[in-house]
């Protein structure tokens, strides 16, 4: 009994990356999530609305390092363009993690996915 006990927390414990949290499957939720919330602004294709939105496709502060690319989607950001709006009420970190991971790697992006758990780590600060 006891050796089942362990091979099924094994098994179990083995399945994590099955049910989603491999990059490639954060890549497509985020173009999902990028698609019903960001693309209107950013556009589909990455290019922005040139002194309106700024482009995320080859921005040196989207493919950099990815801890305030996380804070700005969670915060927002007040700038010289403009608001962007606070997406923590709104996404949970899984689906901000998969819109992060999609925007450093779509179009000619070619950015390391960010997950879960570097944007709880954010959020709680």
């Amino acid at each position: 009994m006891r050796l089942v006990l362990i091979l099924i927390l094994l098994l179990t414990a083995g399945l994590a990356p099955a049910q989603g949290l491999a990059p490639e499957d954060l890549f497509k939720q985020g173009r999902e999530v990028f698609r019903n919330n960001c693309a209107q602004c950013h556009r589909a294709n990455g290019e922005g609305l040139p002194g309106t939105f700024p482009a995320l496709n080859q921005n040196p502060f989207v493919t950099g390092d990815p801890q305030p690319v996380i804070a700005t989607v969670l915060n927002g950001r007040k700038g010289k363009l403009g608001q962007m709006p606070t997406w923590k009420e709104k996404l949970n970190d899984r689906e901000i993690a998969a819109a992060v991971t999609y925007i450093r790697h779509a179009w000619a992006n070619r950015a390391p996915a960010v997950t879960p758990e570097m944007v709880q780590a954010i959020r709680g600060k």
